[in-house]
C-alpha cells in the first residue's frame, strides 16, 4: 500500500498479521488496525478488505490528522481525561462512517467548487 504525507510528515501504511503486537492499542486491546504516532505508521490487519478496509483506513487516517494538527490536545483539553480516548475514537468514526455523506452533499451543492474541500487524497489512497 502507498505511503502518504500530512502536514509535511510522511506516514506509512503497513499490513500485518491479525495477531501482530502492532494491532494492540493503548488500552491493551487487539484491534483490526492501529495508528502509531511515534512510528508514523498505520497498521492494518491483512484480513481487512472491501468497504470495511476503506472505512478502517479512513478512521486511521483521521487519527493521523488529529495527531498532525495537534487536535489531540484540544480533545484532552475539552474532555474529562476518562473520556478523551472515546472522544477521539468517535471523531474518527464520524468521518469513517458519515464523511462520504458530507462530501457527496458538498458535491451536489457546490459542483466543481467542491473539489477544493473534498479530500481526494483519501480517495486516492483507497482506490
Amino acid at each position: 500500500m502507498k505511503n502518504f504525507e500530512i502536514n509535511g510528515n510522511f506516514w506509512k501504511v503497513r499490513f500485518v498479521n491479525p495477531t501482530s503486537r502492532y494491532l494492540i492499542d493503548r488500552t491493551n486491546t487487539i484491534r483490526v488496525a492501529t495508528t502509531d504516532p511515534k512510528l508514523n505508521t498505520i497498521f492494518l490487519s491483512i484480513n481487512l478488505s472491501g468497504n470495511f478496509l476503506k472505512r478502517v483506513l479512513i478512521h486511521e487516517i483521521t487519527h493521523v490528522v488529529l495527531w498532525e494538527y495537534d487536535i489531540i490536545s484540544k480533545i484532552q483539553e475539552y474532555c474529562y481525561p476518562q473520556f478523551a480516548i472515546a472522544m477521539e475514537e468517535e471523531i474518527c468514526n464520524i468521518l469513517a462512517y458519515y464523511g462520504e455523506i458530507v462530501f457527496q452533499n458538498a458535491y451536489s451543492i457546490l459542483g466543481e467548487n467542491a473539489m477544493r474541500i473534498v479530500p481526494y487524497e483519501i480517495e486516492r489512497l483507497v482506490a
